[in-house]
Formats: C-alpha cells, structure tokens, sequence
C-alpha cells in the first residue's frame, strides 16, 4: 500500500469515528505497517469494521499481511499416504487384529 493509499484509509477511519484524530507518530506507525499489505484487502477489512464496531480500528484489527508459501500441506499429504502404505502393508489378508495377552483376560473379545 503506497502512502496516498494509507492516508485515504486513515481520513476514512477519522470520518466515521469522529473522536478519532491521528497524532503524527501513530500516522506514521501506520504508514510503516501498512507498506507490507494490500489497499484493497485492507479497505475491505475497514469497512467490515465500521460495520460492526462502534470504536476505530486498531492495525491489528485490519491488517492483511502477504500470505507466505508452504509445502506443509503437501508434506503431510505425503505422510498420510505412507503410513496408509505402511499399515496396509504390515495388515495380512483376511487377518484379525489380536489382542495383547494382558488386554485379553479383561475383553470380551476372545483373542485369535
């Protein structure tokens, strides 16, 4: 988001909230946070805000930071298929599960 972009956000927030006024450190607080993030996302964010609060937003309420890139989905979709190799591997045909001796005597399953 540009500085234009952060200052419309910021004349927006003051319009709606009008006890609202920006000192220059807190204006530029935003400038500095609002650089990493998107004006649209952002804006959508606000209004949503002014929707449902009755107070000005705090950045943390409206902020839309870049999502970052990751393979753990795919890294865990890659565990679960070698484990579901794995069981079914070590799972003979047609074999029942037993139980360990010391479950056995307490089960109603009789063991096999």
């Amino acid at each position: 988001m540009t500085k234009e972009e952060a200052v419309k956000l910021l004349i927006l927030i003051e319009s709606v909230y009008p006890n609202c006024v920006f000192k220059d450190e807190t204006v530029q607080q935003w400038f500095q946070f609002c650089s990493e993030m998107d004006y649209e996302k952002v804006m959508t964010k606000v209004k949503t805000h002014i929707r449902k609060s009755p107070f000005p937003p705090a950045i943390a309420d409206i902020a839309v930071f870049p999502f970052e890139e990751n393979d753990f989905p795919e890294t865990l979709q890659k565990w679960m298929k070698k484990g579901r190799e794995r069981m079914d591997r070590e799972r003979k045909p047609n074999q029942q599960n037993t139980l360990p001796e010391w479950l056995a005597e307490y089960s109603a399953r009789k063991s096999v």
